[in-house]
């Protein structure tokens, strides 16, 4: 029976949700209001407007696109996760996120894929920055 794809969202945001909470030590939750009022799908990480999507196939620029798009509403730092089916999660961010030396633009081809451990890894030393100024 195939599962819904609105159901197979939410389940992917809250196991992105746990995996944030459980890495980061922070509250996170999805945004309820997403369809409404738009921005990202999960809220509670600093600085970073995060998209989740789970598919079987591909569609990392339709997805990228989207990102960026509500990060702007947002006014944070694009960051998509995804999962493929039978699949790890791979996070996307614009490279110079974590290269200060990276062309400054959100085009796909100045992304970085990385793992969610890399992420939590920025995220953490952000959050770390953002505690001493």
């Amino acid at each position: 029976m195939p599962i819904n794809s609105r159901n197979k969202g939410a389940s992917a945001e809250r196991e992105v949700a746990q995996i944030l909470r459980d890495e980061l030590g922070i509250e996170t939750k999805r945004n309820l209001e997403q369809w409404r009022s738009g921005g990202s799908d999960i809220l509670g990480v600093p600085g970073f407007a995060i998209e989740v999507k789970r598919a079987a196939k591909p569609l990392i620029a339709q997805w990228w696109a989207q990102t960026v798009s509500q990060a702007e509403l947002v006014k944070e730092l694009p960051c998509l996760w995804y999962r493929l089916d039978r699949r790890s999660w791979r996070v996307l961010l614009p490279l110079w996120a974590i290269c200060a030396d990276a062309h400054p633009s959100y085009d796909l081809e100045w992304t970085a894929e990385i793992t969610p451990e890399a992420f939590c890894m920025i995220a953490r030393e952000r959050m770390n920055d953002s505690n001493h100024r």
